[in-house]
């Protein structure tokens, strides 16, 4: 997910009820959920040690938007937003609201770390038969 420098970042304001993030979702609530997507969206997010994302990192976008229209995971910028280098600047280019970077508190319960997340969903996703 892409952002332009001077547009303003529209934000769900609490986490989808499919989201990844939610403890109370997995794989299977997820619409045409694809662990190889999932994979790929580990970029966006500090990992193991804590560590990233990269400067020149996508954004992890909400598996409801639509193609050239989409919107950051509102869990994502909740949970791990403000570790991304290019969140804490449009924060600072007052792009994005801080509420974003904050779990609402009458939201869901979220994970904390993309990993865990990665590890449920790899754990749920629903296994193709062996031919």
């Amino acid at each position: 997910m892409d952002r332009s420098q001077t547009s303003k970042v529209k934000v769900a304001r609490r986490p989808c009820e499919s989201c990844p993030w939610r403890k109370d979702r997995d794989a299977r609530d997820i619409p045409d959920f694809s662990l190889e997507l999932a994979e790929k969206l580990a970029a966006s997010c500090p990992d193991e040690r804590n560590m990233g994302p990269d400067f020149g990192a996508s954004w992890f976008a909400c598996h409801l938007s639509r193609a050239n229209g989409e919107m950051p995971c509102a869990g994502w910028l909740a949970m791990v937003g403000l570790a991304h280098p290019s969140v804490r600047m449009a924060l600072r280019e007052k792009r994005l609201s801080p509420e974003a970077v904050h779990p609402p508190s009458d939201g869901p319960v979220l994970h904390e770390r993309y990993c865990d997340v990665l590890e449920k969903l790899r754990r749920t996703v629903k296994k193709t038969a062996a031919p």
